[in-house]
């Protein structure tokens, strides 16, 4: 399943730690690999209550997985 704006995932971090995240955008190109533009749920809300985007952060596209799929929880 591929990544969409909205899509509650999971992110892994440098540390191994699995960190619940909203994706902004789908996988984009980054300057030098593929990156998903994610932010912490409670900005997603604020953002769509205030009618903006939300302020979001690069995050690899290979650290990324949809937080609905089995696939999540097997790095």
């Amino acid at each position: 399943m591929s990544i969409n704006r909205g899509m509650p995932v999971q992110a892994l971090n440098a540390l191994g730690d699995r960190i619940d995240l909203i994706a902004a955008t789908g996988v984009v190109a980054g300057e030098d690999f593929a990156v998903v533009w994610v932010c912490e749920p409670d900005e997603w809300a604020r953002a769509l209550g205030g009618g903006r985007d939300p302020e979001a952060v690069p995050w690899p596209a290979e650290a990324i997985r949809a937080a609905r799929l089995p696939e999540a929880e097997a790095w």
